[in-house]
């Protein structure tokens, strides 16, 4: 029995060391079978010697912790020699063997279900069934306990390890059965296993910033104005901004609101442009003398070139005569310069209005020839914005 067992012990080492990779799966609702094959140690009051033993198991899962297994073995133990009559031969001995047949229903515990290593206890009741060469057969009632242990190799494979000992109260004999065996787990709740945690991401280069030379925020190869001032507010392309979009930026500005329909000049200030009329009269006439001509068609030229425009012709006198006579001569020299502007040069006569204020806007004195004669005059400052 001691070689037995002995051997027994390394084939289950040998077994533990070829799967100590193992993984475990002592799954509830699983079913198992498990061919096994071990010794049998008989009770010093049985006539028979230790033995090898055969068996099979199969069981059931209820949960992970608790199976109900059933138990079949078989064993073909020497008895001892006894002596035997014969009518024909007389008397001679023969060895007394039988042929041992077990059966029983066990409960057992697993403990640490989800390990590897599942080891676990046992009980059961079951039969012992002797049939002897002698012609005799014994048929008992066996209650046993023990212990065990399952190693797993795969999810469905396990190296198992078992010890009985059996008691049969009939007789109260002491029998002892151990064994190792392969389980195969087939059916029952899987658990899923859950996937290898994914790699985590390379992290990402940290970006190359481009140039901004002018430090407006728009990289150089966007940027359509690339020697922007720096703090000035600039655009999506990298330009100045322009609110009334005059074309100089408002960094520049000076006339900021500037309607969009007039030019500007450097300063973003609409270009404005002014003429003169200055005609001189001989006392007590409203005659346009021709030397007056040109300075006349001045005028009329830019009233022509700029046909949007509006003017006011005025007209005055120096003091000698009545204030009354004064006003109606200083309305005919302007009227006259009108009529001038309208016959010579074809200016619109609705865009031009006369005044005269006679002698109450002296720009000299009257007191000498030199100041009545800049007095005796028509006037006309004209100015107008020039359009796009």
């Amino acid at each position: 029995m001691k070689r037995r067992l002995l051997c027994l012990v390394f084939a289950l080492m040998a077994l533990f060391v070829f799967t100590s990779a193992a993984m475990a799966s002592n799954r509830a609702e699983a079913w198992s079978v498990t061919p096994f094959v071990g010794g049998y140690h008989f009770d010093s009051k049985i006539p028979l010697d230790d033995d090898w033993l055969y068996g099979f198991r199969m069981g059931y899962n209820f949960t992970k912790h608790w199976t109900l297994e059933g138990v079949v073995t078989y064993s073909e133990p020497n008895g001892e020699k006894e002596l035997f009559g014969d009518r024909k031969t007389g008397y001679y001995t023969k060895r007394n063997n039988a042929d041992i047949f077990g059966y029983r229903g066990e409960v057992l515990y697993n403990f640490l279900p989800d390990g590897m290593i599942v080891p676990f206890v046992a009980a059961g009741i079951g039969g012992l069934y002797a049939d002897w060469d002698k012609g005799g057969s014994d048929h008992d009632l066996v209650l046993d306990y023990g212990a065990g242990l399952k190693i797993f190799f795969a999810e469905d494979w396990a190296v198992r390890a078992d010890i009985r000992h059996l008691y049969l109260p009939d007789d109260s004999y002491n029998n002892v059965e151990y064994g190792v065996g392969l389980s195969y787990f087939f059916g029952g709740k899987k658990e899923a296993v859950p996937p290898p945690p994914a790699p985590k991401p390379a992290p990402k280069p940290a970006p190359v910033a481009e140039p901004d030379s002018d430090r407006d925020g728009v990289i150089d190869r966007l940027d359509q104005c690339p020697d922007t001032p720096y703090g000035v507010k600039v655009d999506a392309v990298g330009c100045p901004i322009d609110s009334d979009g005059d074309g100089v930026p408002d960094y520049l500005d000076k006339c900021p609101d500037t309607p969009r329909e007039l030019k500007v000049d450097k300063d973003g200030c609409p270009i404005k442009v002014t003429v003169n009329l200055n005609v001189l009269f001989d006392f007590d006439k409203a005659d346009v003398k021709p030397r007056y001509h040109d300075e006349i068609k001045r005028l009329a030229d830019y009233m022509i070139k700029y046909p949007w425009e509006r003017g006011v012709l005025e007209g005055h006198t120096c003091s000698i005569g009545t204030e009354e006579y004064n006003q109606r001569l200083s309305q005919r020299r302007v009227d006259s310069i009108k009529a001038y502007l309208v016959e010579k040069f074809e200016v619109e006569a609705d865009r031009l209005q006369a005044v005269g204020y006679g002698e109450s806007r002296p720009i000299a004195s009257n007191a000498t020839e030199e100041g009545r004669q800049l007095n005796r005059r028509v006037q006309a400052v004209m100015e107008t914005y020039i359009r796009k």
